[in-house]
């Protein structure tokens, strides 16, 4: 049986990866993916790779419900960062229950939530993310309202080298510099390749959900190939590119609740006490990319420098 699954954000970073990578399952899987523009150049390029594309906010509730309607499957992520939200931070964790209520409804059979774990947890109450307490929440609703899921941790993801511009190439001083706030030099993050390693667990998770829901149902899956430093960035971009790279800690992100989370990072670590990639990922199968990997790959593309 084909089993269609629901994708959320399907054109953003996270929902575009597992869109893209099960569109190239037709025989196993059918995208619809889900977006408030559908009309964007991204909606229109899953459009042509097969994709339903279905207008959705998560903020309204029969958006939502009409919108999982007849789905399998769900990969459930909300964005912090949305612009519509960015008044009422709080109102991302009503999408996700918004996303709960809807899958509840129609039948869902397996539904993947990307979240976060309590940064008041974390830190004892001295460091509260929005971002993290957020989603969060919807974890506990999940288990509340008994639908059968996984929950993936997302690692902090190489893409915002690129997509935050903290990598950038000097081409008069032939210097690439890494500035990004608040982390220190050797603060170790649990690092992520959205494109590659996101997309390929949440297949994982869809491929082996039939035989093995008991075992992965309510279960917290870490997508993250390793603990990396900036220091261990910039020693990646050397050895791929031959170019020297220097790093920059900068005072602040310009939005509270990320620089609490970095400052959280710094003091607390990320994920503390687990040991990095997780166990329960590598069972699955998934074959997970490093930081030279990206570098190759995509950010000295992106640089314009050639590969060693």
């Amino acid at each position: 049986m084909v089993k269609r699954i629901a994708v959320c954000g399907a054109t953003g970073n996270q929902g575009g990866s597992v869109a893209k990578l099960l569109l190239q399952f037709p025989n196993e899987y059918t995208v619809r993916a889900l977006t408030r523009d559908t009309g964007s150049e991204a909606a229109k390029e899953l459009a042509r790779n097969g994709a339903e594309i279905v207008r959705a906010d998560l903020t309204i509730p029969s958006d939502v419900t009409i919108a999982v309607q007849g789905c399998w499957g769900v990969f459930g992520v909300t964005n912090f960062y949305d612009p519509k939200i960015k008044g009422d931070p709080g109102s991302e964790e009503q999408q996700g229950k918004n996303l709960v209520n809807a899958a509840l409804s129609a039948g869902v059979q397996c539904f993947i939530w990307s979240t976060l774990p309590s940064s008041r947890a974390i830190s004892g109450g001295r460091l509260i993310s929005r971002i993290y307490e957020g989603k969060y929440q919807v974890d506990d609703y999940i288990r509340s309202k008994g639908l059968a899921a996984s929950f993936v941790f997302t690692g902090n993801f190489y893409e915002n080298l690129i997509f935050r511009s903290h990598m950038t190439y000097d081409r008069e001083r032939d210097l690439v510099e890494f500035k990004q706030p608040i982390i220190k030099p050797n603060t170790q993050l649990a690092m992520l390749f959205v494109e590659e390693d996101l997309s390929a667990v949440a297949k994982a998770v869809f491929d082996a959900w039939t035989k093995k829901r008991d075992e992965l149902n309510h279960k917290y899956l870490y997508a993250s190939d390793a603990r990396v430093t900036p220091m261990d960035i910039v020693a990646s971009v050397k050895n791929i590119t031959g170019k020297q790279c220097v790093y920059t800690s900068l005072p602040t992100t310009g939005v509270p609740d990320r620089d609490v989370m970095f400052t959280l990072y710094n003091e607390c670590g990320m994920y503390p006490g687990k040991e990095i990639p997780d166990e329960n990922v590598l069972k699955l199968g998934v074959q997970l990319h490093n930081i030279d990997d990206f570098v190759r790959t995509r950010l000295a593309p992106h640089l314009g420098l050639p590969v060693l």
